[in-house]
Protein backbone atom coordinates (compact mmCIF):
# COMPACT_ATOMS: atom_id res chain seq x y z
CA UNK A 1 0.00 0.00 0.00
CA UNK A 2 2.86 2.33 0.81
CA UNK A 3 4.43 1.69 -2.60
CA UNK A 4 1.18 2.56 -4.36
CA UNK A 5 0.83 5.76 -2.34
CA UNK A 6 4.37 6.81 -3.15
CA UNK A 7 3.90 6.08 -6.87
CA UNK A 8 0.65 8.12 -6.91
CA UNK A 9 2.35 10.97 -5.05
CA UNK A 10 5.26 11.03 -7.53
CA UNK A 11 2.88 10.94 -10.52
CA UNK A 12 0.83 13.80 -9.06
CA UNK A 13 3.95 15.90 -8.47
CA UNK A 14 5.29 15.13 -11.94
CA UNK A 15 2.01 16.09 -13.60
CA UNK A 16 1.61 19.33 -11.65
CA UNK A 17 5.20 20.39 -12.40
CA UNK A 18 4.63 19.74 -16.11
CA UNK A 19 1.47 21.88 -16.06
CA UNK A 20 3.28 24.77 -14.32
CA UNK A 21 6.11 24.58 -16.86
CA UNK A 22 3.61 24.70 -19.72
CA UNK A 23 1.86 27.76 -18.19
CA UNK A 24 5.22 29.49 -17.81
CA UNK A 25 6.11 28.92 -21.46
CA UNK A 26 2.71 30.19 -22.61
CA UNK A 27 2.98 33.30 -20.44
CA UNK A 28 6.47 34.11 -21.72
CA UNK A 29 5.30 33.64 -25.31
CA UNK A 30 2.34 36.00 -24.74
CA UNK A 31 4.58 38.64 -23.16
CA UNK A 32 6.95 38.57 -26.14
CA UNK A 33 4.05 38.85 -28.61
CA UNK A 34 2.55 41.79 -26.69
CA UNK A 35 5.93 43.58 -26.57
CA UNK A 36 6.44 43.13 -30.33
CA UNK A 37 2.98 44.54 -31.08
CA UNK A 38 3.57 47.50 -28.77
CA UNK A 39 6.84 48.36 -30.52
CA UNK A 40 5.10 48.38 -33.89
CA UNK A 41 2.37 50.77 -32.74
CA UNK A 42 4.32 53.19 -30.57
CA UNK A 43 4.64 56.76 -31.79
CA UNK A 44 4.65 58.31 -28.36
CA UNK A 45 5.35 61.91 -29.32
CA UNK A 46 3.92 64.91 -27.54
CA UNK A 47 0.62 66.10 -29.07
CA UNK A 48 0.34 69.74 -30.14
CA UNK A 49 -2.37 71.97 -31.60
CA UNK A 50 -3.23 70.77 -35.11
CA UNK A 51 -2.17 73.60 -37.43
CA UNK A 52 -2.72 71.38 -40.48
CA UNK A 53 -6.45 72.16 -40.27
CA UNK A 54 -5.87 75.93 -40.15
CA UNK A 55 -7.22 77.56 -43.35
CA UNK A 56 -4.38 80.11 -43.29
CA UNK A 57 -1.71 77.42 -43.47
CA UNK A 58 0.37 77.95 -46.60
CA UNK A 59 1.96 75.07 -48.49
CA UNK A 60 5.65 75.60 -49.23
CA UNK A 61 6.35 72.17 -50.70
CA UNK A 62 4.55 68.87 -51.12
CA UNK A 63 7.55 67.12 -52.62
CA UNK A 64 8.91 64.11 -50.77
CA UNK A 65 12.48 64.66 -49.64
CA UNK A 66 14.88 62.03 -48.27
CA UNK A 67 17.80 63.23 -46.18
CA UNK A 68 18.63 59.56 -46.00
CA UNK A 69 16.77 56.35 -46.81
CA UNK A 70 15.37 56.36 -43.26
CA UNK A 71 14.72 60.12 -42.77
CA UNK A 72 12.01 61.25 -45.17
CA UNK A 73 9.69 64.28 -45.23
CA UNK A 74 6.44 64.53 -47.22
CA UNK A 75 5.89 68.28 -47.20
CA UNK A 76 6.50 71.66 -45.66
CA UNK A 77 4.02 74.31 -44.55
CA UNK A 78 4.10 77.77 -42.95
CA UNK A 79 1.58 79.72 -40.88
CA UNK A 80 1.82 83.40 -40.00
CA UNK A 81 1.27 83.65 -36.23
CA UNK A 82 2.03 87.36 -35.68
CA UNK A 83 3.68 90.26 -37.52
CA UNK A 84 6.86 88.85 -39.14
CA UNK A 85 6.47 85.68 -37.04
CA UNK A 86 5.83 82.21 -38.46
CA UNK A 87 5.40 78.58 -37.55
CA UNK A 88 6.99 76.06 -39.92
CA UNK A 89 5.57 72.53 -40.13
CA UNK A 90 7.61 69.75 -41.75
CA UNK A 91 5.58 66.58 -42.28
CA UNK A 92 7.39 63.24 -41.79
CA UNK A 93 6.81 60.18 -43.95
CA UNK A 94 6.04 57.93 -40.98
CA UNK A 95 6.38 54.71 -43.00
CA UNK A 96 9.92 55.50 -44.17
CA UNK A 97 11.35 57.47 -41.24
CA UNK A 98 13.32 55.82 -38.48
CA UNK A 99 12.76 58.25 -35.59
CA UNK A 100 15.64 56.79 -33.59
CA UNK A 101 17.99 57.58 -36.50
CA UNK A 102 16.50 61.08 -36.80
CA UNK A 103 16.96 61.74 -33.07
CA UNK A 104 20.74 61.85 -33.62
CA UNK A 105 20.40 64.93 -35.84
CA UNK A 106 19.37 68.58 -35.52
CA UNK A 107 17.69 70.56 -38.28
CA UNK A 108 19.13 73.82 -39.63
CA UNK A 109 17.64 76.38 -42.00
CA UNK A 110 19.36 78.76 -44.43
CA UNK A 111 17.02 81.50 -45.69
CA UNK A 112 18.35 83.46 -48.67
CA UNK A 113 16.18 86.50 -49.42
CA UNK A 114 15.72 88.18 -52.77
CA UNK A 115 16.82 91.45 -51.10
CA UNK A 116 19.33 90.82 -48.27
CA UNK A 117 19.21 94.50 -47.26
CA UNK A 118 15.78 93.83 -45.74
CA UNK A 119 17.38 91.78 -42.95
CA UNK A 120 17.41 93.61 -39.62
CA UNK A 121 20.93 92.44 -38.79
CA UNK A 122 23.90 94.03 -40.56
CA UNK A 123 25.80 90.73 -40.33
CA UNK A 124 22.95 88.89 -42.12
CA UNK A 125 22.80 91.68 -44.74
CA UNK A 126 26.52 91.20 -45.49
CA UNK A 127 26.23 87.41 -45.44
CA UNK A 128 23.15 87.52 -47.67
CA UNK A 129 21.41 84.75 -45.71
CA UNK A 130 20.15 83.80 -42.29
CA UNK A 131 21.32 80.46 -40.90
CA UNK A 132 19.79 79.03 -37.76
CA UNK A 133 19.10 75.76 -36.01
CA UNK A 134 15.43 74.96 -35.57
CA UNK A 135 13.44 72.72 -33.24
CA UNK A 136 14.20 69.09 -34.03
CA UNK A 137 11.83 67.18 -31.78
CA UNK A 138 9.03 65.29 -33.58
CA UNK A 139 5.50 65.94 -32.29
CA UNK A 140 2.03 64.61 -33.11
CA UNK A 141 -0.20 67.03 -34.98
CA UNK A 142 -3.54 65.33 -35.36
CA UNK A 143 -2.62 61.91 -36.76
CA UNK A 144 0.65 63.12 -38.33
CA UNK A 145 4.19 63.22 -36.99
CA UNK A 146 5.78 66.59 -37.75
CA UNK A 147 8.61 68.91 -36.86
CA UNK A 148 7.15 72.17 -35.62
CA UNK A 149 9.11 75.40 -35.36
CA UNK A 150 6.88 77.91 -33.63
CA UNK A 151 7.07 81.69 -33.43
CA UNK A 152 10.06 82.04 -35.71
CA UNK A 153 10.72 85.74 -36.44
CA UNK A 154 11.75 86.24 -40.06
CA UNK A 155 12.16 89.41 -42.10
CA UNK A 156 12.03 89.81 -45.15
CA UNK A 157 9.09 87.96 -46.68
CA UNK A 158 10.43 87.02 -50.14
CA UNK A 159 13.19 84.45 -50.52
CA UNK A 160 15.06 83.08 -53.50
CA UNK A 161 15.19 79.82 -51.55
CA UNK A 162 15.08 78.31 -48.10
CA UNK A 163 17.26 75.26 -47.50
CA UNK A 164 16.99 72.79 -44.64
CA UNK A 165 19.78 70.39 -43.71
CA UNK A 166 20.74 68.05 -40.88
CA UNK A 167 23.72 68.43 -38.56
CA UNK A 168 24.90 67.01 -35.24
CA UNK A 169 27.21 68.06 -32.45
CA UNK A 170 30.04 65.92 -33.85
CA UNK A 171 30.29 68.55 -36.62
CA UNK A 172 28.82 66.14 -39.17
CA UNK A 173 26.47 67.58 -41.78
CA UNK A 174 23.99 65.89 -44.08
CA UNK A 175 23.95 68.19 -47.09
CA UNK A 176 21.10 66.52 -48.95
CA UNK A 177 19.35 69.87 -48.71
CA UNK A 178 15.58 70.15 -48.65
CA UNK A 179 15.28 73.22 -50.91
CA UNK A 180 12.17 75.31 -51.43
CA UNK A 181 12.55 77.99 -54.13
CA UNK A 182 10.77 81.31 -54.67
CA UNK A 183 9.21 81.49 -51.22
CA UNK A 184 6.81 84.31 -50.40
CA UNK A 185 5.72 84.27 -46.76
CA UNK A 186 2.18 85.45 -45.91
Amino acid sequence: MNKISIVLLVLTLFTSCKTEKKKSIINKKNIVEIQEKTEDISLNFKSVNNLLDNPNLQELSIQTHAFDSDIVFDGMYVLKTAEDTYSFVLLFDEDKTNFEAFSKWKLAMIATPKDPLQFESEAEQKKGARTTGVESTPVMMGSYVVLLTENFKLIPKEFSFIRFYLYNFNKETNTKYYVVKDVVLP
